[in-house]
């Protein structure tokens, strides 16, 4: 954020009030204040008064007198023994006075007296600024880019990705750009790497024409930037394969590298089939990976690939990620590992096993920092949050991370599908959730199997609950076909029982018995408890199409004890109430406490949606579900309902929007709004802001 203000300030300049009053404040000081005046400018940071002096060209006792006329004229402030400008504005005033050529002789003599103060580590990037004002470029670009070699070894990635951008910018040969170009693309990884990052890069592959040892490897480390935060799948994919042949001959260990990147799937990408593919070629080569960091980045990305492809292999490969690691980048490695393998073994069904995971990446990042792997834990605790059906604020966090993140596109779209998710089922606000899930899976690049699938599996289900099942049908569509293409069965348990409902209800139940037999030949033999409890609940989805009501309650109550095992509420839940709305066409009323159960789990949830859905349920059936208070009932004040809709009202809803939110009929809502009018007054669906719901309040102003 500092970094922020101080690019404004420069950009926008000085205003002429601050130079006026620095004008003022430094009128009356003679020559020697002027010199220490110029010279803390030129320095931009608080030093020594003996500092001051050298590059002032003064002696100590007359550099002394005037640093002092200087704080009583309240040009510098007295910060200990280091005097400094009271405000960056102040010192940009006193520089912008400087003309260019006394400028450049003070920034050399600064930085000389710099380099000979001592009293700790040389301020690098200072020095780089100093050096650049006084012309000495190579001096400058060999400080730059040793400040960023010393914020990546102490595990700044953030600082060093930012300074070794500005050395690829900066310097005017073809041979310093391609060097710092592979030192850059490897350490914006581990940082929020933006589309400045990935110009930069590409700038240098484009225009330098590096050598093929370097151009592979700034192509591999590239690939990762585009695949975790700011491009494609297909283009990292792509980027990878173009990669390999410039490795394979002169570093058969990056090459290793590059091929174990290109094994980790999506949705988005290759069939599965290819990423095994360069799974088995780069674990040929393993052997030949002997560098410390190069092992880790393979490891993670080897244990990781198995993992999100539901391969039992998986659980081997992530105890190569337990050793000691000998330098932050090793760690960082063994943290990306740990977080990836959360999420993928969330998605899974082991959410245990993914908060140990997430146990071991936060204490691996406990001595660094690295802004993209703490974003990635952050989703995969949301994620994680959603699926054992903690939801308490949860849509609160999953906003703030969204906002936090909003630079990455990948961690900004899942904490959008958890925010969304949650305005759905727990706020039961449609129109918001239907905005969120569609935004994540329009900014998600890499998505390894979650993001697209359960923001169309949600928006489906509102097209179901209101009757449109062609429009479910075509919320899951472009799911469909991407799995179809890519063959990723394992990460489609989160759309499939919703896609055979839609199929089923549009008359496509021959469609739907298809994709079900893929999907269970796609996870066989795989370790995919989750998308089996899915495979039951297409399977008693099917039973129950078929007419055979009896089939499909078995089926379900086993999938409801396998989400139950997985630690799953929600999907366990959902179980129950399909099982609940079968065993009430066969046995009607009998059934209904079946059905309240599930209510009670919702509830416990506050899965305010779902309880919702489960009243229209039984309402179908001629079930009363309202609210009694005894014989008056509520008289002049809103009942619960009631309540619910005119808070809706206040939010500038419209019927047909508050019958999606509340699984209402939008006639059933007129009649609420009709009465809610009544009860308050209200000549307008305004005036029921105007009686104090627009505060949220339970107790309205009556008039």
């Amino acid at each position: 954020a500092v970094g922020a203000v101080c690019a404004a300030v420069r950009e926008v300049g000085v205003p002429v009030r601050v130079r006026r009053e620095l004008a003022r404040r430094c009128a009356p000081l003679g020559g020697d204040a002027w010199r220490i005046v110029e010279a803390a400018a030129v320095l931009g940071l608080a030093v020594p008064v003996g500092v001051l002096a050298e590059v002032a060209d003064l002696a100590p006792e007359r550099a002394g007198a005037a640093v002092d006329a200087c704080v009583r004229r309240s040009v510098l402030r007295a910060d200990g023994p280091c005097p400094a400008f009271r405000h960056p504005l102040d010192r940009r005033a006193a520089l912008d006075r400087l003309s260019g050529p006394l400028l450049a002789r003070l920034s050399l003599r600064a930085a000389r007296a710099l380099r000979r103060s001592g009293g700790g580590p040389a301020p690098l990037a200072d020095l780089a600024r100093l050096y650049a004002a006084a012309g000495r470029v190579r001096e400058g670009l060999r400080c730059l880019v040793a400040a960023a070699d010393r914020a990546a070894a102490a595990g700044d990635y953030a600082t060093a990705t930012s300074l070794y951008t500005r050395a690829v910018a900066e310097d005017p040969r073809a041979g310093g750009r391609i060097r710092t170009a592979v030192k850059l693309a490897r350490t914006a990884q581990l940082a929020r790497a933006g589309e400045p990052v990935v110009a930069a890069v590409r700038r240098v592959l484009d225009e330098d024409d590096p050598p093929p040892p370097l151009r592979g490897e700034i192509r591999l480390h590239l690939s990762v930037v585009l695949r975790n935060q700011s491009g494609g799948a297909l283009d990292s994919l792509n980027e990878v394969a173009r990669a390999v042949p410039d490795l394979e001959a002169s570093d058969p260990q990056t090459a290793a590298r590059a091929m174990a990147v290109a094994a980790i799937p999506s949705i988005k990408g290759w069939h599965v089939d290819r990423h095994r593919e360069w799974l088995e070629r780069g674990e040929a080569l393993a052997d030949r990976v002997v560098d410390p960091v190069a092992r880790a980045a393979v490891a993670a990305n080897r244990a990781t690939a198995l993992m999100l492809l539901g391969d039992p292999r998986a659980w081997t490969a992530a105890g190569a990620l337990r050793g000691p690691a000998g330098s932050a980048m090793e760690t960082a490695h063994h943290a990306r590992g740990w977080t990836n393998l959360a999420h993928a073994s969330s998605a899974l069904g082991y959410g245990a096993r993914a908060r140990e995971f997430l146990g071991r990446a936060a204490d691996g990042l406990a001595e660094s920092s690295s802004p993209y792997l703490e974003g990635l834990i952050q989703t995969a605790r949301l994620v994680l949050a959603w699926h054992e059906g903690r939801w308490q604020g949860l849509h609160e966090d999953a906003d703030r991370t969204a906002r936090l993140y909003r630079e990455i596109p990948d961690l900004t779209s899942e904490a959008m599908l958890v925010r969304g998710l949650t305005a759905l089922h727990v706020l039961g606000d449609v129109p918001r959730a239907r905005h969120d899930l569609a935004e994540a899976a329009r900014t998600t690049r890499y998505d390894t199997g979650l993001i697209l699938t359960a923001s169309a599996a949600a928006t489906a289900r509102v097209h179901l609950e209101a009757g449109r099942p062609g429009r479910a049908c075509e919320a899951v569509e472009e799911v469909l076909h991407r799995l179809e293409r890519t063959g990723g069965w394992v990460w489609a348990g989160e759309v499939l029982p919703v896609a055979v409902e839609a199929l089923h209800g549009s008359g496509q139940t021959a469609r739907a018995h298809r994709i079900v037999a893929d999907f269970a030949a796609g996870i066989a033999g795989g370790d995919a408890p989750a998308a089996r409890a899915a495979l039951t609940v297409c399977r008693a989805l099917l039973a129950e199409a078929g007419d055979r009501p009896d089939e499909a309650v078995g089926l379900l109550a086993d999938a409801e004890a396998r989400w139950r095992l997985l630690g799953r509420p929600f999907d366990a839940a959902r179980a129950a109430e399909a099982r609940g709305r079968c065993l009430l066409g066969l046995r009607g009323e009998a059934a209904a406490d079946e059905v309240r159960e599930v209510v009670e789990v919702y509830r416990r949830l506050d899965a305010r949606w779902d309880v919702a859905r489960c009243r229209r349920l039984l309402r179908r059936h001629d079930i009363v579900t309202t609210h009694r208070r005894g014989r008056l009932g509520y008289g002049d004040q809103l009942s619960p309902r009631e309540q619910e809709v005119a808070r809706l009202v206040v939010q500038g809803r419209a019927n047909r929007e508050i019958a999606e939110s509340l699984v209402l009929s939008p006639r059933t809502v007129e009649h609420h709004v009709a009465r809610i009018m009544r009860k308050l007054n209200a000549a307008s669906r305004t005036d029921i802001a105007l009686a104090g719901w627009g505060d949220g309040g339970t107790e309205p102003r009556r008039s």
